[in-house]
């Protein structure tokens, strides 16, 4: 005979099985439940509030709710969660917090295959790293030569927050009117006459003649890497991008 679990059963020993599972490993996890509030925390998740707020355990779970108002991320997050419980299809999320740190949270919805009910959302997270692709394809062909060009380390250059944002564009591939554009859009005016000139004044602070010369430089210090902080704005928002192969 079998035993059929009902939705909160289902939901404890689901919690109970992630506690155990992530007790030890270095993840960000945590879990919602049918009503869409915290119920579990991996302990590097917590870790990780300690460090950047000192937000404790009992508050997280709310079990000691603070008094605070809504902000529009709460409802960003919240409108996320509902759409979760009501598709029942898995999303994944941009998240910026107030520290400008960068994540992807993974959301699903738990379903109890009993009943077929929602009971919760497990979301983990993952740090946002924008991918060096040269690097990637030199491990996966094996070159270890430390004498290839994009084997350089961080930044060395203070730059100031206008001259980072034009150079992370700039090497990104975008066009000087581009850049304008970009920068305009993000509330950032500028001409492509200013454009240019910085791009020259980039030229002199790196030491090379040419903006090619410039993107080559720039992306051996891994310039490209480095998003400015500038760009962050504190939210959650939905994220599709995504690395494609040709077929060449």
């Amino acid at each position: 005979m079998n035993n059929i679990l009902s939705d909160q059963e289902f939901f404890e020993l689901y919690l109970k099985s992630v506690a155990i599972i992530y007790s030890t490993l270095d993840e960000v996890v945590f879990i919602k439940n049918a009503n869409l509030k915290f119920c579990y925390v991996s302990p590097t998740y917590l870790r990780g509030y300690k460090e950047g707020g000192n937000i404790s355990k009992e508050v997280l779970l709310g079990l000691d709710e603070p008094k605070q108002t809504k902000t529009t991320f709460d409802e960003a997050i919240l409108n996320q969660d509902i759409e979760i419980k009501s598709n029942l299809k898995p999303a994944k999320f941009l998240y910026i917090d107030i520290y400008n740190k960068i994540g992807i949270i993974h959301k699903q919805a738990i379903i109890n295959p009993d009943t077929n009910n929602f009971v919760g959302i497990f979301c983990h997270v993952s740090p946002l790293a924008l991918p060096s692709v040269v690097d990637m394809l030199y491990k996966i062909n094996g070159i270890n030569d430390i004498s290839c060009p994009i084997t350089a380390q961080s930044s060395k250059y203070e730059l100031t927050q206008r001259q980072h944002e034009v150079l992370f564009l700039y090497i990104n591939r975008y066009s000087a009117s581009e850049v304008a554009v970009i920068l305009s859009a993000l509330g950032k005016k500028i001409t492509v006459g200013r454009i240019n000139d910085i791009l020259q004044n980039l030229k002199f602070i790196f030491w090379v003649n040419t903006k090619e010369e410039l993107i080559k430089k720039a992306i051996s210090l891994k310039y490209h890497l480095l998003l400015p902080r500038s760009f962050l704005q504190v939210g959650s928002f939905p994220f599709e991008e995504e690395l494609l192969i040709s077929e060449i």
